[in-house]
């Protein structure tokens, strides 16, 4: 199931990849998007607040990658390496978001909601399920 842009979100049982503890990492993000759609709509918007939030999308980052990372090498995942590119698009996104909110031309809280919908659509959906159907289809008993 997709998101849909700019509304938000309630977890449900489809949006699960199938993996309880994947998914509650899962949570955080639709948390954070949930706290930017809030600070994007509402008449209290401060940089302080935004940077914030991005701050949060650096730390879910950091600590959610890692431990997927490793779980996909316990997996002997076969896409590991391009999945490992798609974390570090997303880093270096949130790090320029990061570098340019003090900027003249910082983003908007409505480009950081579009990149997090994107990613929830294209990685988490698609290819976060994409390893964990091959976990499936090969029957591997790895703890993530």
């Amino acid at each position: 199931m997709n998101m849909e842009k700019n509304k938000k979100i309630v977890w449900g049982n489809s949006l699960s990849i199938g993996n309880m503890e994947i998914d509650n990492d899962h949570k955080r993000i639709i948390d954070i998007y949930n706290q930017l759609l809030d600070l994007n709509e509402g008449d209290n918007f401060t940089l302080s607040e935004f940077a914030r939030i991005l701050s949060e999308m650096t730390d879910y980052s950091l600590r959610h990658f890692q431990r997927e990372e490793n779980y996909m090498l316990n997996l002997s995942y076969p896409s590991y390496e391009q999945h490992v590119g798609f974390h570090k698009d997303y880093i270096y996104k949130v790090a320029m978001f990061n570098v340019n909110l003090m900027s003249n031309t910082p983003p908007s809280p409505q480009t950081v909601l579009n990149f997090l919908y994107e990613w929830w659509n294209f990685h988490i959906m698609r290819k976060d399920m994409e390893y964990e159907n091959f976990k499936s289809d090969n029957d591997y008993k790895v703890d993530y």
